[in-house]
C-alpha cells in the first residue's frame, strides 16, 4: 500500500482527532496534518507551494468563516503547479441535493464522501 500525505480541514476539534488517529492507525497515511480552519489551511498549502508533496485533502463541507465551497473558489486561484500535486474530497452529511450536486460538479472536488468518514471508501477512490 502507497502511504500518502493527507490534509484534513474541519472546525470540529472532535473530528480532527478522531479521523488523524484512524487514518494513520488504518496504514494509510504517511503523515496528516490538520487545521481547524479552511483558510489556515489554504494559507499553508501557499506558503508550502512547490515544496509541497502529492497530497489528499480531506475537505469539510460546513465550517464557519469559510466553508468548504468557499476554500474550493479560493484553491482554484493558486498555482497550476500546486493544484495538479493535490486531490480534494469533500466530507459531508448533507442530504441538500444543491450541496451535492454543486461538490460533484466542481472540477476540484474529486467526491463528496459522507461523514462520519470510512477509511476503506477513501481507499477504493484513490485506488491503492
Amino acid at each position: 500500500m502507497i502511504l500518502i500525505d493527507i490534509i484534513l480541514i474541519d472546525d470540529s476539534a472532535f473530528d480532527l482527532f478522531i479521523y488523524e488517529k484512524l487514518l494513520i492507525k488504518s496504514g494509510i497515511a504517511n503523515t496528516v496534518i490538520t487545521f481547524n480552519s479552511a483558510q489556515k489551511a489554504l494559507k499553508y498549502i501557499i506558503s508550502e507551494g512547490n515544496a509541497l508533496p502529492e497530497t489528499v485533502i480531506l475537505l469539510d463541507l460546513q465550517m464557519p468563516d469559510m466553508n468548504g465551497f468557499e476554500f474550493i473558489d479560493e484553491f482554484a486561484d493558486i498555482s497550476e503547479k500546486i493544484k495538479d500535486k493535490i486531490k480534494i474530497f469533500m466530507l459531508s452529511s448533507t442530504i441538500d441535493t444543491r450541496d451535492i450536486e454543486k461538490a460533484r460538479a466542481s472540477l476540484h472536488i474529486i467526491d463528496l464522501l459522507p461523514k462520519p468518514l470510512e477509511v476503506d471508501v477513501l481507499k477504493q477512490k484513490l485506488v491503492l
